[in-house]
């Protein structure tokens, strides 16, 4: 009963904090029966939760590796298998110097890696007359 009043009171708390921070227009719309009141929760996100866990040396070694592979198919089912998200792709792209875009897929930012890494090499090798 005692953790219920707690909860409430910490819940009422925080709707009067929410009131305060309205600004002075905002608070003037509350009186107004052209406007509607919505209450709308929306859940912060911890620093550990936006970070990005990938350091440099991660990083590094996951490049190594792409621009070891023999092929592009190789280095794509890598990528599927450990890179499923556009966050855990971009910090690759951007540590090859690839230009992102916010309109870039997952898909996308995976084909300009491997570009970046495999498909520079075999482009090389290809240009050069060597064994593809």
């Amino acid at each position: 009963m005692i953790s219920r009043k707690f909860q409430f009171s910490r819940a009422l708390q925080r709707l009067v904090d929410a009131v305060e921070r309205l600004s002075e227009d905002d608070f003037s719309k509350l009186g107004d029966e052209s406007f509607n009141i919505e209450i709308r929760l929306t859940r912060k996100r911890s620093k550990e939760e936006s970070s990005t866990p990938t350091h440099d040396a991660n990083l590094a070694n996951v490049i190594e590796r792409l621009t070891a592979f023999r092929n592009r198919e190789e280095a794509q089912q890598f990528l599927d298998a450990n890179f499923s998200t556009r966050k855990s792709v971009e910090p690759i792209a951007r540590k090859l110097d690839i230009p992102i875009s916010k309109q870039d897929k997952v898909e996308t930012l995976r084909d300009k890696v491997i570009e970046a890494t495999v498909g520079a090499r075999v482009r090389s090798q290809a240009i050069q007359g060597g064994k593809v």
